[in-house]
């Protein structure tokens, strides 16, 4: 027992983290004492030597440095000491655990002692030992007390025989050391040092003595108990001399009265002892006969007393079961609890770290081992501000420690913004967190945790919703939102002169129509890049409508404004979006000083935006209905002779019918015009082999009425509008899109279907052979007054055709 508790001791003190740590960073014994552990370690070595009086010395041995760390703060070990020579040392480490020591000479103190020690070890490396060093004469001055009999004793061992205590012989004296084997002979030694308990006798100078051996668990030291054979028998010679007349004399007594004890004391005892046996094999209760509890002698005061003391046991036992359920309940709700915690914790998408009251993990989630790059077992004792480093996003300096506030202050810190953890691999984080302190029951701090989460993605969207608020998504431009908020900031005495330029894309619906929004939209583009090739950087450049732009001129004259305005004209005549000329009319004016209203400025730019437009805007449609015409033709070949015989046949038609000159001509441009707004048809459709679907008719009936708005945009086109828009409507009115008939067609638009359809049935097409001309006739003819114009028809297959007779016949 007296070991045992230094045994306990350091098998506790053996796992202290900051004696694993320590022993873990000390690699030079004159740099020990700069350790930042060092102060603490030394305390809680001499705590561990303050608990108890027959510890000399606590200490932890430190092999990389040949060096002890002690209870005393200034102790330092001689510079030829040498730990792989102590035998203390060299015992534990090759027992690999807690061991006590053969007696040796305590370097500091200079007395015999024995060492307690254990090796201290991290993730299966030993570190070193830490150990308790026990004066011999502490453990003499205890074997002393202990008495056997007269002439008895006692003596320890070591395992190898070496006396440690014989109070015949001195064992506090270090330059002697004996040896069990030079006292009792080899063999009797062997048997006492098995490690097996026993008694035996043996003889020793002439006296017969009896000897007890039992080795001390979990140490290696024998005890001894030793005492002469003569004690033990002359003990046992005058006991029985002096009892012997005394037990004859009851014997004879008790043959009287046992008779009477029988009856009387014998029995009811057995039975009382029966009751109390089954009581104790789980009987609820005990039944004694009523006589026993009517005595008045020590049978009935036995009897009461028992029953008495049953009752008093079957109530605690109640009330200890009672108890013992409400603990169980309690330990699993608190098992419970605890499970629920840690699922919990390790369930919450935020990053979760508890401290101690002095800042050092004690608790992380495997959140929080992401975001900090730190696992548990790594971060756990660490100070918080080692594992968490924090930085600010702007200024790059380490920012304050939100777990130090809320220790200090005792409330929530809420993190500051533009906050940047850095990863243990160098890794950056935007986060937010909170920080809040723990506190026990009576208010006190006693540790801290911190709730925190990546901020990255949550500040990319708020980026970027604060981006698309004041940025057009099509151009990347600034939007009409931004625009209005910069004018009135702009619009200011430091900045005049002020200019201010308006721009309007010409025919960008004529382009959505005719090529489709994503051509429009990549012109829109186009027009956005040159204005911000061409503009400085303090220029803002907005989009304010589908076709608008406007830019911001801070700092700029009527002068400067009207050459930057030549080089944006300059800049956007050499763009093209397929082979379309880009083409933009722009208005500025110039705010000379603040008596002037800046929206006067805005409507004058614009008013000579809206003047220049009136003359560009109807030579850029043209062009572009050029390019339209080009790109029909270009793409699809058979389109384009199509359209060029259409012309031709009703250029014929109409001499034939004796229009004069400038309708004959607006009628063969029509027909040469009359599919243009196929444009808008995918080739695919114009080139199928088989029959359309439902839906592909429909998309191909468009092309007449886009055709129309396409031609209607433009002054000198829009005469032929009318005719390409209802050059599909029929005789009878079931044609498309209009379902006008008879003479509510237009004239050159009824020439132009039958011209068309002669072509068509006539020309090769991927879903048909041609037909013959007399075929085509018979076709013309057959759809006559239905389909087609009669009259017309009769004069193209008569003085056109020649097919007079064929045409008489069939009338």
């Amino acid at each position: 027992m007296f070991l045992q508790k230094y045994i306990v001791i350091v098998d506790q003190a053996k796992n202290n983290p900051d004696f694993i740590n320590i022993a873990k960073t000390v690699k030079d014994r004159n740099k020990k004492r700069e350790n930042p552990l060092y102060n603490q370690v030394t305390k809680e070595l001499k705590n561990i030597s303050d608990m108890d009086k027959n510890i000399a010395l606590s200490y932890i041995a430190l092999p990389d440095t040949d060096d002890l760390i002690t209870n005393d703060y200034n102790f330092d070990i001689t510079s030829d000491y040498d730990l792989t020579k102590r035998q203390w040392y060299i015992d534990t480490l090759e027992e690999g655990k807690t061991t006590i020591t053969a007696p040796y000479l305590d370097v500091v103190s200079g007395k015999m002692a024995i060492t307690v020690g254990a090796p201290i070890v991290d993730k299966g490396k030993v570190l070193g030992t830490f150990a308790l060093d026990i004066m011999i004469e502490d453990i003499d001055a205890m074997m002393r007390d202990y008495k056997i009999g007269k002439h008895g004793y006692a003596v320890l061992l070591y395992d190898n025989g070496h006396i440690i205590y014989h109070p015949d012989i001195d064992t506090v004296n270090p330059s002697k050391k004996v040896f069990i084997q030079d006292y009792l002979g080899h063999d009797l030694s062997k048997k006492l040092l098995s490690g097996k308990k026993g008694i035996t006798s043996y003889t020793y100078q002439g006296q017969k003595k009896f000897i007890a051996y039992v080795p001390i668990a979990n140490t290696n030291l024998i005890v001894l108990t030793v005492i002469p054979k003569s004690e033990v028998f002359l003990q046992l010679n005058k006991f029985l001399s002096r009892n012997l007349f005394i037990l004859i004399g009851l014997v004879i007594a008790v043959g009287f009265i046992l008779n009477f004890f029988k009856k009387y004391i014998s029995s009811p005892v057995v039975k009382i002892c029966r009751e109390i046996d089954n009581y104790s094999h789980h009987n609820k209760s005990i039944a004694l006969p009523p006589e026993y509890l009517l005595r008045e002698d020590e049978i009935g005061i036995l009897s009461n007393g028992l029953t008495y003391m049953i009752e008093k046991i079957s109530n605690y036992l109640c009330e200890i079961e009672s108890k013992n359920q409400e603990l169980l309940d309690a330990k699993e709700e608190i098992s419970i609890e605890r499970s629920l915690f840690k699922t919990t914790i390790h369930s919450l998408g935020d990053g979760v770290i508890s401290t101690d009251e002095c800042g050092r993990i004690s608790i992380m989630n495997k959140v929080a081992e992401d975001l900090t790059g730190w696992t548990v077992q790594e971060a756990k004792g660490q100070d918080f501000k080692k594992v968490f480093y924090i930085i600010n996003e702007l200024s790059g300096e380490q920012s304050e420690c939100p777990v130090t506030r809320a220790l200090k202050e005792g409330h929530v810190i809420q993190l500051a913004d533009h906050t940047i953890l850095i990863k243990r691999n160098g890794e950056k984080i935007a986060i937010e967190d909170s920080a809040a302190p723990i506190m026990d029951e009576t208010g006190n701090i006693t540790g801290a945790v911190i709730v925190f989460r990546d901020f990255t993605e949550k500040k990319q969207k708020q980026e970027q919703i604060l981006y698309l608020s004041y940025h057009d998504h099509l151009t990347g431009l600034y939007n009409r939102r931004f625009f209005e908020k910069e004018l009135y900031r702009l619009d200011q005495e430091k900045n005049m002169p002020f200019s201010i330029a308006m721009i309007d894309v010409n025919g960008l619906k004529l382009t959505n129509d005719a090529f489709g929004h994503s051509v429009g939209d990549e012109l829109l583009k186009r027009v956005a890049k040159v204005l911000t090739a061409e503009c400085n950087e303090d220029n803002i450049i907005a989009r304010i409508g589908g076709d608008e732009f406007i830019i911001l001129l801070p700092h700029t004259s009527h002068e400067e404004a009207e050459k930057q305005v030549k080089r944006i004209y300059k800049a956007t005549a050499k763009e093209r979006v397929k082979d379309i000329v880009i083409s933009i009319s722009i208005g500025f004016d110039t705010k000379l000083c603040m008596g002037t209203g800046i929206e006067n400025t805005i409507i004058k730019a614009e008013e000579q935006m809206y003047m220049k437009k009136i003359t560009e805007s109807q030579s850029m449609r043209n062009k572009t209905i050029q390019a339209i015409f080009n790109t029909l033709n270009e793409k699809n070949e058979r389109e384009r002779i199509h359209s060029e015989k259409v012309s031709k046949i009703s250029r014929e038609i109409g001499e034939i019918m004796n229009l004069d000159e400038d309708t004959v001509n607006e009628l063969e441009t029509s027909g040469l015009m009359h599919d243009i707004g196929k444009i808008i048809i995918s080739e695919d459709i114009l080139n199928k082999p088989g029959k359309l679907t439902e839906s592909e008719y429909r998309e191909i009936k468009r092309h007449s009425e886009c055709g129309y708005q396409i031609l209607r945009s433009v002054d000198a086109y829009s005469p032929l509008a009318e005719n390409v828009l209802y050059h599909h409507e029929r005789w009878d009115g079931k044609g498309y899109p209009r379902g006008l008939r008879g003479r509510d067609i237009p004239l050159l638009a009824r020439i132009i279907t039958i011209a068309d359809a002669y072509e068509a049935m006539t020309a090769k097409r991927p879903y048909k052979k041609p037909l013959t001309v007399e075929a085509a006739v018979n076709e013309l003819v057959k759809n006559s007054g239905t389909q087609f114009d009669p009259q017309i028809v009769e004069l193209f297959v008569k003085k056109i055709l020649g097919y007079r007779e064929l045409f008489t016949k069939r009338k």
